[in-house]
């Protein structure tokens, strides 16, 4: 199934691309053995020690599952959305991505996402939300994955692997920030007023009424993170008018920095991540 490793490019990014590919394609799939390290090693005519570090790469990506004991070996592991998503963390831990980026992509998507679930939600679906929504809040990180959970469970009623799996991602990276930064509890309270009214919307099957208290929702929280972050919020006014849930008819408005934040000559690349 392998080639042989050729000696003009590094030798375990070679291993690491073609048993990748053979994963990608369909020629080994969840579940299936690969061959004994040494056997491997034969394959690709390396060392152990170049196997070694390509199947320990493997292995960090989440494509092979490294067993010990007497039933153990080297597996095909099933990529699921948690290893997908830290995948994507850990790139853009070395990125420049600010928290008005984050914003943005929340408001180009989660609207549609709550116009989709009014209109797909089952009662079950409005019983669950209701548990989210109604759980009490309290100060500490238990109440991060409790917010975030509604929008999740959200992208779920919509029932594309593509938005379930791009909501997960936005907000495992303000559950990143949330646990950072100090957030009173009235903050929370607020948020679940904003829920309350998604939600309510969505009982309505109001699509369009939806996609309005969710995109002020989020401009709120954008709005909320930015102020003690001290850093410059999103502005719908940025995008194109015909892309945003609300018109506002080309017009461009200048941001002003919040009151406590320092004046930075770049804006745009205000890094969550501290870099």
């Amino acid at each position: 199934m392998f080639q042989a490793a050729k000696k003009t490019f590094k030798i375990s990014d070679q291993i690491i691309d073609q048993i990748r590919d053979a994963i990608l394609s369909g020629q080994l799939k969840p579940g299936d053995r690969l061959a004994s390290e040494k056997e491997l090693a034969d394959q690709f005519m390396v060392s152990k020690a170049t196997m070694r570090e390509a199947l320990r790469v493997l292995e960090v990506m989440g494509l092979i599952d490294v067993r010990k004991g007497i039933s153990g070996g080297i597996f095909i592991a099933e990529v699921g959305m948690r290893t997908t998503i830290h995948s994507i963390i850990n790139f853009l831990h070395f990125q420049s991505v600010s928290m008005r980026e984050i914003t943005t992509l929340r408001y180009l998507i989660e609207p549609t996402v709550s116009r989709i679930a009014a209109s797909k939600a089952t009662e079950q679906d409005i019983l669950n939300l209701q548990k989210i929504v109604e759980e009490n809040h309290t100060e500490g990180d238990n109440v991060v994955s409790k917010e975030i959970g509604f929008h999740r469970y959200l992208a779920r009623i919509a029932g594309n692997t593509l938005l379930i799996l791009i909501v997960d991602f936005v907000d495992n990276l303000l559950e990143s920030i949330k646990t950072k930064i100090k957030l009173t509890p009235e903050f929370y309270l607020e948020v679940q007023a904003s829920h309350k009214k998604i939600l309510e919307c969505i009982i309505k099957k109001d699509g369009l009424g939806a996609a309005q208290a969710m995109t002020q929702d989020l401009l709120e929280v954008d709005r909320h993170l930015c102020r003690v972050m001290g850093s410059f919020p999103f502005d719908p006014d940025e995008l194109d008018p015909c892309t945003g849930v609300k018109g506002t008819a080309g017009k461009r408005k200048k941001i002003e920095p919040p009151p406590s934040a320092p004046v930075h000559h770049n804006t745009t690349q205000e890094s969550i991540w501290g870099g």
